[in-house]
């Protein structure tokens, strides 16, 4: 199966899927686009954030199924936020004078992104059983993209 319809049938097909650049949501189209790779960096500030923000311990085994459950956060939780909010914390003037640590942290602070993670958060621990099981076959089809295209997963590197 396709990772596009693998990440539809996890997320009940709310939104349509595509591949990307980088994990993202766009309300206007209900897309949400996901990557097979994340720098390294962005996966370790996250880890950070969720254990001291949510007491959340992301793993490499629930990485790609949190990031996509973040993404459909946005799609649940973005009528609580205006359209100018949106354009001003998607903007990108947040982070113009910022780098490293500051920067992810900064940037998973932001209302539109911290609120998409406590979502997703209070879905996984709501789910562990099924999580447990989605955490599985993402980490099978990855590892299964990896083999094909002879090249490395993010996803599946230990951080």
């Amino acid at each position: 199966m396709r990772m596009e319809k693998l990440i539809e049938k996890f997320i009940g097909y709310d939104c349509k899927v595509s591949l990307g650049k980088e994990f993202a949501y766009f309300p206007a189209k209900k897309v949400i686009t996901f990557t097979y790779n994340e720098p390294i960096e962005a996966n370790t500030e996250w880890k950070k954030f969720l254990k001291e923000t949510f007491n959340f311990n992301l793993t490499n085994e629930n990485l790609f199924s949190m990031s996509v459950l973040h993404e459909l956060g946005h799609h649940y939780t973005e009528k609580l936020f205006s359209n100018e909010e949106w354009i001003e914390q998607t903007s990108g003037k947040y982070f113009e004078n910022l780098d490293g640590s500051e920067l992810y942290q900064t940037y998973y602070n932001m209302p539109i992104e911290k609120i998409a993670t406590e979502w997703a958060v209070m879905v996984y621990n709501a789910n562990l059983l099924d999580m447990r099981a989605w955490n599985h076959r993402f980490n099978c089809a990855l590892r299964h993209w990896q083999k094909l295209r002879k090249k490395k997963t993010s996803f599946l590197t230990k951080f």
